[in-house]
């Protein structure tokens, strides 16, 4: 019987398709103004990285949330005996193509369940073997199987789980290289707000990433936690429903130890086989990612060095513009000063001139006075001497014409002329001529 699922079916069940849908939901929401909560907008739909980074983590959580759902339907049949209640007297190994065909007719919803799938692997076994001696074996090998198929199962989500926090490191890497181009020693207060953005785009990407990490983490704790347990409860069910059911064949060791040999043979084959691919997928990937990590983490240290000694060149150039300014600025205001300094010694050497000039007329002046003064003294003690001898002579008329004609002399002295037409009229002193 075909149990491959239909094509529609597989795409229903596909997390890449539901968690497409549900990015697509989300950011309508956003962008529709539904949800309009500036966080929200800040760290999921301010830079492509955040885009990319919830993108993958809805796949993540829709595979989750379809891991969860199937563990969750399959727990209402374990309840339920597939195989019917086993009788006191054991079936014949030719029975197993009878359970096999009442394992058919369970729902269609739960034939690809985990307790389906292990009953009809062990009945095949059995008919394929013709004995349910190592019944037990084949139920533990089925067991592991099923451990290893459930651990494949979440590959792309530890693929998801691994790309998120390396999306957030491409998102800081991004933004401390914006931060870094958009720097200008010149301007920095037009260019801080550039640069606080390429921050705010590194350290957002940056928590983003975490934070989504950290609760895919928890969720797939719990489906896992979840699943075990359904796991146990399979293994018990399936014993439960199987050890005991059939008879034992009666086998010497020389009959079945050929037939284990080829099998333990090809077992360890495909073991061998298995380790070394996986060994080798080991070290490709590890090989791959050492060497994409190298190539990341050299570029980004050299644009950093890059930018870092393009941002140190075009500072000290901006630093050396300024001092040359500053100079040529003091020195054009040194110059100025010493012209007025100039300008005001030249005012004062003339000012010192004319005031020399000034002083030496004065003294010529107050010379020229000092000198009036003195001839004025001697012609007062030559008058007082004339007077005196006129008191003792006969005369008096005559020595007042020669005080006339020395007046004119002495008003000549002074620098002030009589008068024209001054006329001195002597008239004679009786009482003096008395006198005599």
């Amino acid at each position: 019987m075909n149990n491959a699922p239909h094509p529609f079916l597989s795409v229903f069940r596909s997390p890449i398709v539901w968690g497409m849908l549900a990015a697509a939901g989300f950011y309508g929401l956003i962008h529709g103004g539904v949800i309009d909560h500036p966080l929200l907008y800040r760290y999921f739909a301010s830079h492509p990285v955040e885009y990319v980074a919830a993108g993958m983590f809805f796949i993540g959580l829709a595979m989750l949330a379809l891991r969860g759902i199937d563990v969750v339907a399959q727990y209402p049949l374990l309840g339920h005996k597939l195989l019917g209640i086993p009788t006191e007297e054991r079936d014949a190994v030719p029975a197993a193509g009878l359970l096999l065909d009442r394992l058919d007719r369970v729902p269609d919803a739960h034939r690809r369940d985990a307790l389906v799938r292990r009953l009809r692997d062990a009945l095949k076994h059995v008919r394929a073997r013709g004995s349910a001696d190592a019944l037990d074996e084949q139920l533990a090998q089925l067991a592991d199987a099923e451990a290893d198929r459930t651990h494949q199962s979440y590959a792309l989500f530890r693929v998801i789980v691994w790309a998120i926090p390396i999306l957030g490191f491409l998102g800081t890497v991004i933004g401390i290289t914006h931060a870094l181009a958009n720097l200008a020693p010149d301007r920095l207060e037009d260019s801080l707000p550039s640069v606080m953005a390429g921050l705010g785009v590194a350290f957002d990407t940056t928590a983003l990433a975490l934070a989504l990490t950290i609760v895919l983490m928890f969720a797939q704790f719990l489906i896992g936690r979840a699943e075990d347990v359904l796991m146990r409860r399979v293994d018990e069910q399936a014993r439960e429903e199987l050890e005991g059911r059939f008879e034992a064949a009666a086998s010497s060791p020389g009959d079945w130890l050929p037939l284990i040999r080829p099998m333990t043979d090809a077992v360890i084959g495909v073991t061998e086989r298995l380790v070394e691919r996986q060994a080798a997928v080991w070290r490709t990937s590890i090989d791959a990612a050492a060497e994409r990590w190298t190539g990341m983490a050299e570029e980004a240290g050299c644009r950093l060095r890059e930018a870092l000694d393009a941002a140190l060149v075009d500072g000290l150039k901006a630093h050396g513009r300024e001092l040359r300014e500053a100079q040529q600025a003091l020195a054009e205001q040194q110059r100025g000063h010493w012209e007025r300094v100039e300008q005001a010694q030249v005012q004062g050497t003339h000012a010192m001139a004319s005031l020399q000039a000034s002083l030496a007329q004065q003294a010529e002046a107050l010379d020229r006075a000092v000198a009036a003064v003195g001839e004025v003294t001697s012609l007062e003690n030559a008058l007082n001497r004339n007077l005196g001898a006129l008191r003792g002579s006969h005369n008096f008329e005559k020595t007042v014409l020669s005080l006339a004609a020395a007046i004119p002399l002495l008003a000549a002295r002074l620098g002030e002329p009589p008068e024209a037409g001054a006329v001195v009229q002597l008239e004679p002193d009786t009482h003096a001529t008395k006198a005599a």
